[in-house]
């Protein structure tokens, strides 16, 4: 059981690897489209942003599909919502000082909400994705029996 559990957490050494990748480019990508107009938050409250949500989330299906590591998995959903509070902070804040907008940045609220909703959701898209690919396995198999 301990066995499986690593390995469902942690993967091997080169998913490890891709699974950083794989956050980088999804923080990157979601930092520039929300700089550039691509998502937009329509305004009130903003808890989670949709489009970091929808983003990361696809990415941690991914990573399940392929058998990557679940803590790849939470770490790039986390990375767009740290990805969203970047742009947040360090371009549409431009009346805030340097200090203003790293201590928006660093809030430990959003922070802390990032990071449940990434262990949340993460842990979400990659079981559907992990149990999409066994299945997709399974019915692999099965046609080749047949």
């Amino acid at each position: 059981m301990r066995d499986v559990l690593h390995t469902i957490l942690f993967a091997d050494r080169f998913e490890r690897r891709l699974d950083v990748l794989i956050a980088v480019v999804i923080a990157v990508g979601t930092f520039v489209m929300y700089a550039t107009g691509g998502f937009t938050v329509d305004g009130g409250v903003v808890f989670l942003p949709s489009d970091a949500t929808l983003v990361g989330g696809v990415a941690a299906a991914g990573i399940g599909y392929r058998r990557g590591s679940l803590l790849g998995a939470w770490v790039t959903l986390f990375g767009a919502y740290a990805a969203f509070f970047a742009e947040w902070a360090f371009l549409g804040l431009s009346s805030q000082t340097l200090a203003g907008k790293l201590e928006f940045f660093f809030d430990p609220i959003s922070l802390g909400l990032s990071a449940l909703a990434a262990i949340v959701f993460g842990t979400a898209a990659f079981a559907v994705g992990y149990l999409g690919g066994r299945g997709v396995n399974w019915l692999s198999e099965m046609r080749a029996k047949s």
